[in-house]
């Protein structure tokens, strides 16, 4: 095992839970009356907080913002949340990993929603640590991140990296000094090239000869 301490995003790098997310999305949209938008485009927002890119997107404000995140976590919670599965070989990845590493996972997936999740798919038990956003949206990638990195108690960040599917967990690897590995199965990247800081795996194979070597 090349590292001691491997942290992972949730959406779209351990699991797909673009099916729940849509389709709450899709519903807020209707409900609120905003432009309609297609399942790609709405797949295309996820990553960083649903709201923010869907409102950023469509030249929306902070209003909007409010009424979008009220509706879609409502639905989202209660009727879409468990519309998710977990990617070809990640499971077993992490089970493995376990017994090497200390495995984390940093999400800007709501607490709530992370932690009834994580539990009913069994990937809690895998692993050391979950940080995910706070219910008043305070904390950023990167304080996430840094938050798994104390709980490890490793010093030396040679031996930490950051996986995920995203320019944003891509940067908050690199603001906190540690290593990234992009994966371009998920919401993000797409093509090895997308990923300009750290390595690329295309699939969980891939990525455990990058963490086995």
């Amino acid at each position: 095992m090349l590292y001691d301490v491997v942290i992972f995003d949730l959406d779209g790098t351990l699991i797909d839970s673009s099916e729940g997310i849509i389709n709450a999305a899709k519903r807020t949209i209707s409900e609120l009356g905003f432009q309609e938008m297609s399942c790609d485009e709405i797949k295309a927002c996820i990553g960083p907080p649903i709201g923010e890119s869907i409102v950023k997107r469509n030249g929306y404000g902070e209003a909007e913002l409010k009424r979008f995140n009220s509706v879609f976590r409502e639905l989202y919670k209660n009727e879409h949340l468990m519309e998710a599965k977990s990617y070809p070989g990640m499971i077993e990845l992490l089970e493995d990993m376990g017994r090497y590493a200390f495995v984390s996972i940093a999400t800007n997936k709501r607490i709530d929603y992370t932690t009834t999740l994580l539990e009913r798919m069994g990937i809690s038990e895998m692993c050391d640590e979950i940080q995910a956003l706070d219910m008043e949206g305070r904390l950023k990638k990167k304080d996430l991140v840094e938050n798994c990195i104390k709980a490890s108690g490793i010093n030396d960040r040679e031996r930490i990296v950051v996986i995920g599917d995203t320019d944003t967990d891509a940067m908050a690897a690199k603001e906190c000094g540690v290593g990234f590995i992009g994966v371009t199965f998920g919401f993000g990247f797409k093509e090895r090239s997308d990923v300009t800081y750290g390595h690329a795996a295309d699939d969980a194979r891939s990525l455990r000869d990058l963490l086995f070597g």
